[in-house]
């Protein structure tokens, strides 16, 4: 076959099948735009990240306690610790705000200024941009904290602030109540509390919390900010791999349909090919050359397109995290792989529907195509029934079942689109139950009071001012490598919502602990190298913390002295209770600061909700618009036909409208399905040692993403309605042979 004549063949074959490329190009567009935009984030993130962490010297351990400079020596003169300095932090209450307190540190944990100088005195401070922007203060403001005023010299970011963590129950502080100033060295009089170090990589941060006598000690890597850094990328990824995934099988699925369609309606021309000496593999890519073409165009247009949107989620993304000089960059081997992998998605998708051309003989194919018998549908075969269906209905059925590929290719598209709206919405359902599990099956305090270690003897002066109240020792201990939270608390202990009976038999630990770990109840865990019996595993959604008794640990170990730490509160006066400890400078936490806290995590969350919305919603309607552009194309000549027998428009509608109704039955179960099982499958992305999602999706969730799905679905009956009213019925008598 001859150059120019095979370049006609595939000009006249893309002229033919315009609209269904069309619907191909754009799934491969938003496809592609997702997967670039989410995957330049994710490499864009992490490179800045970890250049940000490197260059402003993120500490790579951080010991808490009581330390002086001997101690800070101490460690500066250990092997494999480049650099160690002392420094203090506190937080401060004023009115309805929550100021930290942080003194600089020389070459540690060093503050990326965005405006402004550092502090030279101890009456100057900085103050996170973050904070700045959303309470309204700029350079020249002053703040209070506790009686002293400071004024603001800089705004800044620090590697330690990615994200606005306040303590393991507050990880998400909302930025209008919760400030970070960095303070001079001189603004504290007192002996450190804690001391951040530089190391090389090679030591022991246990052993060396050992050397200070460090209350606890946290590597960077178990630091709640870094943790958190490391899940979005991960959930980010997730997120890149699971739309386009979903997009690439409805693509195949079109493909093969398409195709499928196109060798039964062009077997005489094949055949006159064959006759003609063409060769099987120019055939085939007479057919496969118009979906490369499109898949390389609609590649390309989806990689322009991510270059436009990545910068816009990002500023989206900013919400939730703090990342200085986060931009697009141009990967060449993202983009090229993506191609890459467009073109061939279409190229496998169509060789597998074009091997029916193979075994195809010139003589087979020049003869007219025996059209092949429908089978009895089981309604047809309940005859009083079946007559009493009018025709219009018995005709729609029976070609659901005629056209098979054609029929599910739509059903298939309905059900991606639902799934990706009842998964996107379920995550929203899935964060609200997780906060309805925790606050009302879980919590069962009114404030929680952190200090210095006391002996147990000793009745903390909080005590006076509240109804009831249980101490606990909460400590940082290590298990399987990895740092947790352990309270220690008295056996009759019923601030949370546990098996209290079990305190005194072991330990208590979360379900998710229970399956990351592969343990269940009578087996032994490793505890700071202690073997502790599991007595009890209960579901925990937020600050995840094992629980054990004084009397239990005693009989592990003599290592632990007998004292508390923090103290859980219940007060039918809290406004007074809050009161008195906001005038002795106690830290401290209310149950209504825990609910804000999960507050300030929905709003990051809902970022991220929000763009999954949307997404959904926009992939949803390309997917069902594209594939009905195809089914519409497909089937042109059928309703054309059906015009030259003298059905009328109205008629013609009301079966195509039948058979979407039918396609909707079977698309939205399997699309609520798909949804949830989208939604279990992810959850472990979303879910760590500090905050663990219940998967749920509520009714009316269901209910929107199948008024969506029915929406677009009646918005494609609209354009299928106009396409047959502009149908020429002459055409009509051209497709007598078409199948």
């Amino acid at each position: 076959m001859r150059k120019s004549i095979f370049s006609k063949l595939i000009r006249q074959k893309m002229s033919g099948h315009i609209s269904q490329l069309l619907g191909l190009a754009l799934l491969l567009i938003v496809g592609v735009c997702f997967y670039i935009t989410l995957f330049t984030i994710v490499q864009r993130f992490e490179e800045t990240a970890e250049q940000y962490i490197a260059e402003n010297a993120y500490a790579d351990a951080t010991f808490y306690g009581v330390f002086s400079d001997e101690d800070v020596l101490t460690l500066s003169e250990t092997d494999g610790v480049k650099a160690a300095q002392g420094r203090n932090v506190r937080d401060y209450r004023e009115e309805e705000r929550i100021f930290r307190a942080v003194s600089l540190t020389d070459n540690i944990n060093l503050p990326y200024i965005y405006e402004g100088r550092l502090p030279e005195n101890a009456s100057e401070c900085l103050l996170l941009k973050r904070s700045a922007d959303a309470m309204n203060y700029g350079i020249g403001d002053v703040i209070k904290l506790g009686g002293n005023s400071l004024k603001i010299t800089g705004l800044i970011a620090n590697p330690e602030y990615i994200y606005m963590v306040q303590n393991e129950r507050t990880m998400m502080a909302q930025q209008n109540r919760f400030g970070v100033v960095y303070v001079n060295r001189d603004f504290f009089a007192e002996d450190y509390n804690e001391i951040v170090i530089i190391t090389d990589g090679d030591v022991s941060v246990n052993a060396l919390s050992e050397s200070v006598n460090a209350f606890h000690a946290l590597s960077r890597k178990d630091q709640i900010n870094h943790i958190l850094y490391r899940n979005d990328l991960e959930e980010l990824s997730s997120f890149a791999y699971i739309f386009p995934l979903i997009f690439a099988v409805l693509i195949a699925a079109v493909i093969y349909v398409m195709l499928t369609r196109a060798v039964q309606k062009d077997r005489k021309q094949i055949g006159v090919m064959k006759a003609l000496g063409a060769c099987d593999k120019k055939i085939i890519a007479v057919y496969l050359w118009q979906f490369c073409i499109t898949a390389l165009l609609g590649a390309l247009l989806g990689c322009f397109a991510a270059m436009l949107a990545t910068n816009g989620i990002i500023s989206i993304f900013s919400s939730m995290f703090e990342v200085p000089a986060l931009s697009f960059k141009f990967y060449p081997a993202l983009w090229a792989g993506a191609i890459l992998v467009s073109m061939l998605l279409c190229a496998v998708s169509g060789l597998i529907a074009l091997i029916r051309i193979l075994p195809l003989m010139p003589a087979c194919a020049l003869r007219p195509r025996v059209p092949r018998g429908g089978r009895r549908l089981l309604i047809e075969r309940i005859g009083f029934l079946w007559k009493k269906l009018s025709f219009n209905t018995r005709y729609a059925l029976k070609n659901s079942l005629r056209n098979k590929s054609r029929f599910f290719a739509v059903v298939l598209g309905m059900t991606g689109s639902c799934s990706l709206l009842a998964f996107s919405m379920g995550f929203n359902d899935s964060v609200l139950e997780t906060q309805n599990k925790f606050f009302d099956d879980f919590a069962n305090y009114d404030v929680i009071v952190s200090f210095n270690p006391t002996p147990l003897v000793i009745e903390h002066v909080a005590v006076t001012r509240t109804d009831e109240s249980e101490k606990a020792l909460v400590l940082h201990v290590e298990i399987q490598d990895e740092n947790y939270m352990l309270a220690i608390t008295e056996s009759n202990f019923d601030m949370v919502k546990i098996p209290q009976k079990e305190l005194k038999n072991g330990v208590i630990i979360p379900e998710y602990f229970a399956e990351i770990w592969n343990v269940s109840v009578g087996d032994s865990l490793e505890i700071n190298g202690y073997s502790a019996v599991i007595s009890a595993v209960t579901p925990q959604h937020l600050g995840l913390t094992l629980y054990t008794s004084f009397d239990y640990i005693n009989t592990l170990t003599d290592a632990i002295p007998p004292a508390y730490n923090t103290l859980y509160c219940r007060s039918e006066n809290l406004p007074l209770l809050t009161e008195f400890l906001n005038e002795n400078n106690m830290e401290f936490s209310t149950i209504h600061d825990d609910k804000t806290s999960f507050d300030s995590i929905m709003e990051s969350m809902e970022v991220l909700i929000w763009f999954m919305l949307g997404c959904s919603i926009l992939l949803g309607f390309t997917v069902l618009y594209a594939v009905g552009l195809i089914n519409l194309s497909a089937r042109e000549y059928e309703y054309m036909f059906m015009g030259v027998m003298g059905y009328p428009h109205k008629s013609i509608l009301s079966a195509h409208i039948k058979e979407t109704i039918l396609q909707l039955i079977l698309a939205l179960p399997l699309g609520f399905l798909g949804g949830y099982l989208l939604l279990e499958g992810i959850k472990g992305e979303f879910s760590s040692a500090n905050f663990v999602i219940a998967a749920r999706i509520f009714p009316m969730s269901y209910i929107i993403a199948a008024i969506a799905v029915i929406g677009v679905t009646a918005v494609m009956a609209v354009v299928t309605s106009r396409h047959i009213g502009r149908l020429d019925i002459v055409e009509g008598l051209k497709a007598q042979d078409d199948g």
